[in-house]
């Protein structure tokens, strides 16, 4: 009863330090992945455009968006009802993660007479750990604890059906293993792609805990065959047959896979200091200055991170037998972490990162402290009152840590204003720093955003000022040379990404709606586009940076009357992608230079893919049957 208490009032004190940031401003994804719903709110769009017209991952995400619609529909399209629900999720995470621990806790010789208490430490912590405020605080990432609220779940229908197998009540064992948690972890999928970890992380329950056990053990064969041996054999097929579709990313990225690889070493390790030293002032979203290992010394913390985590390893399988709770928790890490810190071609480091793997690694050092001798001499405690004691001074801490976070995440600006203090090389923080200074009208802040930017070691990133720099002229109606956009051209990479895409499409609305930024026409952005794209001629045209921008590229030769290369572009941004956006714009070039039998054969593809819910791609095609009926 103690621990129950005990839990109740970590979840309150959960509430209470994450109240003060649920006011805070929308960040990065939030506006394309929760305008949709605005849309909805305001009758433009249907709730199933909304659930299963996302873009995010493979699957559509369509329990997160149904999920927003939930908050929007009961507080509005706001940010505190979007970080209320976070927080509310958060909470069930918690939860349930509290169940997981404490069955965990029980299959442990050393620790099952206490299995309660500790699973409620671990929970205080994970709850209140100062990691997390970037996620339960950045709405879209809604997603992210979704996915990890259905994996808890999961390991907890896992073990439960452990227990059954135990106790001969193979019925119940069953139904558990090849119904509700395969149901858990289809949610999970729809949630996140994360999700797919859920078997692994049984396999690692099962060689931590059960190794040795003989029970039932063609049920757990199978079990293990059909969720993770089969899928890992079909995605591991998939990946040889189709690789550019997996790992085509890395054409926009400034890293290798092996670099890759290699930085995640780094990561890692800079995860663990941070769930085990908070250092708040260095927190945040605006992580993108972490710069990739371009070899085993190079930087120099690469080789010795290699070597701590295989360190690490090597003692957790060595003490499994006598720290059990040890090795699960750190291969439970590892696991949770493959996904996003493996082999896929995403960005180097972000916190969220952490949210489910957080679990494991409070679990590995509870375990590692077991080892501690119960009969350890003290003065005045006994090891569990000094234990305790610690422990409690310790959730305390972060409990204080994370209220400070949460204030800091009440406005845009003092979350920015820390990070430049820490991050002064990120380009995601000097675009909103010229961001804000622009809506507060102060243009000399934006302009020296842009010189930072100008002066940094990074080639893209001096691009970016740049372009952002021509951009700016453009808005306040300055006359901008056309050899401005020529040293655009001239400053960026053999190849496009994300963080080119974005200026790029800002700078063509700025040209559209003032009819070009004076010397420079916007028939010359058309070609500057053009001339970009043909700089990254060895990047796959398959790459979404890539096609996005031969999709602006024909918007904007379009509207100049450059038609046939408006074609050119739109159909070779149409062959690589099949995007519906991309093929509309087509169907309507087709029908404005007369091409009937494309334009109809296009439009009937786009009309079976699009669904009669899609009000926004409708449109598009009604207006390509409108310029068809033309005579």
């Amino acid at each position: 009863m103690p621990a129950r208490i005990a839990l109740l009032v970590a979840l309150a004190l959960t509430v209470l330090v994450y109240w003060t940031g649920l006011s805070g401003p929308f960040m990065f994804d939030d506006a394309p992945n929760l305008n949709p719903v605005q849309s909805w709110l305001t009758g433009d769009m249907t709730w199933q455009s909304v659930m299963f017209g996302n873009q995010s991952g493979v699957m559509g995400r369509p329990i997160s968006m149904a999920s927003f619609l939930l908050s929007a529909e009961l507080g509005g399209h706001t940010p505190y009802s979007y970080k209320l629900g976070n927080l509310i999720v958060h909470l069930l995470c918690g939860l349930v993660g509290w169940q997981v621990m404490r069955r965990l806790f029980a299959q442990d010789d050393r620790l099952k007479d206490r299995a309660d208490l500790l699973a409620t430490v671990v929970t205080a912590i994970w709850l209140l750990h100062p990691i997390h405020v970037s996620t339960v605080l950045y709405s879209v990432q809604r997603m992210a604890q979704l996915s990890s609220l259905f994996v808890l779940v999961s390991l907890w229908v896992y073990l439960l059906a452990r227990q059954h197998l135990a106790q001969d009540r193979t019925g119940r064992a069953l139904f558990g293993l090849f119904a509700l948690f395969p149901l858990s972890v289809l949610a999970g999928l729809l949630s996140k792609e994360n999700a797919v970890v859920a078997p692994a992380l049984c396999l690692v329950i099962e060689l931590a805990y059960f190794l040795g056990t003989t029970e039932h053990k063609r049920i757990r064969q199978l079990f293990f065959g059909v969720f993770l041996l089969l899928p890992g054999v079909l995605a591991v097929g998939a990946m040889l047959l189709r690789p550019d579709r997996f790992f085509s990313a890395y054409s926009e990225r400034d890293f290798t896979l092996i670099e890759r690889l290699l930085s995640q070493s780094r990561a890692l390790m800079d995860y663990i200091g941070t769930m085990l030293i908070p250092r708040t002032p260095l927190m945040g979203l605006y992580t993108d200055d972490f710069e990739p290992s371009r070899g085993l010394l190079d930087p120099a913390t690469t080789l010795p991170s290699i070597l701590a985590l295989l360190l690490i390893s090597a003692a957790a399988v060595i003490l499994r037998k006598r720290a059990a709770s040890f090795f699960a928790g750190w291969f439970f890490f590892l696991v949770a972490h493959a996904m996003e810190s493996g082999i896929f071609p995403l960005e180097l480091y972000f916190e969220h990162r952490n949210y489910l793997p957080g679990f494991g690694l409070i679990l590995a050092i509870v375990g590692l402290v077991a080892l501690i001798p119960k009969e350890l001499p003290v003065n005045v405690f006994t090891p569990r009152q000094l234990g305790l004691l610690l422990a409690g001074g310790f959730i305390a801490s972060l409990a204080f840590a994370t209220g400070g976070r949460a204030n800091v995440w009440q406005a845009e600006g003092r979350i920015l204003e820390q990070s430049l203090k820490h991050h002064p090389d990120s380009r995601r923080a000097q675009l909103a720093r010229a961001n804000i200074a622009r809506r507060q009208g102060n243009i000399t802040g934006a302009y020296d955003a842009f010189a930072d930017l100008l002066s940094s070691k990074n080639q893209r990133s001096r691009m970016i000022g740049r372009l952002s720099w021509l951009t700016l002229d453009c808005m306040n109606g300055m006359d901008v040379p056309s050899a401005d956009l020529q040293r655009v051209i001239h400053e960026a990479r053999p190849s496009l990404s994300p963080v080119e895409v974005s200026p790029l499409r800002l700078l063509a609305r700025v040209s559209k709606d003032r009819g070009g930024c004076g010397q420079l026409t916007d028939s010359q952005i058309a070609d500057g586009l053009t001339a970009l794209i043909d700089k990254a001629s060895p990047q796959t045209d398959k790459s979404r940076s890539k096609w996005l921008t031969r999709f602006l590229a024909a918007e904007v030769l379009m509207r100049n009357g450059r038609i046939e290369e408006a074609q050119k572009q739109a159909e070779l941004a149409w062959n690589a992608s099949g995007n519906l956006p991309v093929g509309a714009l087509l169907s309507q070039i087709y029908a404005t230079r007369k091409m009937r039998a494309e334009a109809e054969q296009l439009v009937a593809i786009l009309n079976q893919r699009m669904g009669p819910y899609d009000k926004v791609g409708q449109g598009e095609l009604a207006k390509t049957r409108a310029l068809l009926n033309q005579r």
